[in-house]
């Protein structure tokens, strides 16, 4: 084993300062606001409805057909007795955590630099962010097979639940094939439907934004949650906001039962939602308290504090075969940057 040469360690644990000279010593300084762009919310997650969950399993009713009627001589009335259909739904509750370990030394030293004196609230804070991110990913593709799947401790995504599909080949018209679904869902006998939102995939709301420049359709504008502006697409359910949303994925093999989009190609997914349809019913204990919840568990050996943030919810599409749709959208492979 060689000798360490004791000038090396000196000057690796000396060589802090930026220049040595006559008269200036420069050492290291840094700005105290942390250059920070990482996403932390989705715009899903703020338009659907968060009710109390009735238990683990969540369970509700649904009502899928009235008594039918029928015509009868009217000097031989002879009725038929019917009823409603109701159907006895439920879903599994998920559990979303996080935790972060903290040093006594490294917060005692940051605090008494006193530059980044806000660091140790970030963190903590950003426990509950990376909560949301994951629930926002989850809404639209989590890998649970159904929404009991029991084998699996993710969210049934919603491009899983819908069974109402339809696909856009490369050739047609993004704005018109978005226009027939809701059209078809809307002319929907046994079900009123009222779709609210269209949510796409960025790249294929871009591609909507130049079909429509190209063509000379114009279309309006509405602000949604968060003071996010975006454009409308007119419809036979009125005016829909075209929500882009970053965790609406694309691919390049066949999934959620629609083909494989070909060489050179990507699905682009949008999804036809009636929001009131949508619920993230969650258990939040006595306090029904409806947001991740932040747990200090206490001082851990070497004198560290562990913070964990749980979550339990989860996502349902109500009527996922009429009242909302998913459309695939072949158009060549963009990669986002």
């Amino acid at each position: 084993m060689g000798k360490i040469n004791p000038m090396a360690q000196f000057l690796s644990l000396t060589a802090a300062a930026d220049f040595l000279g006559n008269g200036a010593i420069e050492v290291n300084m840094y700005e105290t606001e942390i250059m920070d762009l990482v996403r932390r919310s989705t715009p899903a997650i703020q338009r659907f409805d968060a009710p109390p969950a009735t238990g683990h399993p969540h369970r509700y009713f649904e009502q899928t057909a009235i008594a039918v009627a029928a015509t009868t001589d009217p000097r031989n009335i002879t009725p038929s007795a019917t009823g409603p259909t109701r159907v006895e739904r439920s879903a599994l509750i998920r559990a979303m955590t996080n935790q972060t370990n903290l040093s006594l030394f490294d917060v005692d030293v940051t605090r008494q630099q006193g530059q980044f004196a806000y660091l140790e609230a970030k963190d903590i804070n950003d426990l509950v962010s990376s909560v949301e991110v994951l629930r926002g990913q989850m809404i639209w593709n989590g890998t649970a097979a159904n929404v009991n799947d029991g084998g699996s401790t993710q969210y049934c995504g919603m491009l899983t639940q819908i069974t109402n599909q339809a696909t856009i080949d490369v050739g047609s018209s993004i704005i018109d094939g978005l226009k027939t679904k809701v059209a078809q869902m809307v002319a929907n006998p046994t079900f009123t439907v009222r779709p609210t939102a269209i949510y796409l995939n960025p790249i294929l709301n871009d591609a909507l934004d130049q079909e429509a420049k190209a063509q000379q359709v114009f279309m309006n504008e509405t602000t949604v949650e968060g003071g996010l502006v975006v454009k409308t697409l007119q419809t036979q359910a009125g005016p829909l906001p075209l929500i882009g949303d970053p965790y609406m994925p694309s691919d390049t093999t066949s999934k959620y039962g629609f083909a494989a989009p070909g060489a050179g190609n990507s699905n682009y997914y949008a999804a036809i939602i009636t929001d009131k349809e949508v619920e993230l019913p969650y258990i939040g204990g006595e306090d029904q308290n409806p947001n991740p919840r932040i747990f200090q568990l206490g001082l851990l050996g070497g004198l560290q504090g562990q913070y964990v943030v749980i979550k339990f919810d989860t996502c349902i599409a109500k009527g996922p075969s009429y009242a909302h749709a998913v459309v695939a959208v072949v158009r060549p492979t963009l990669v986002a940057s």
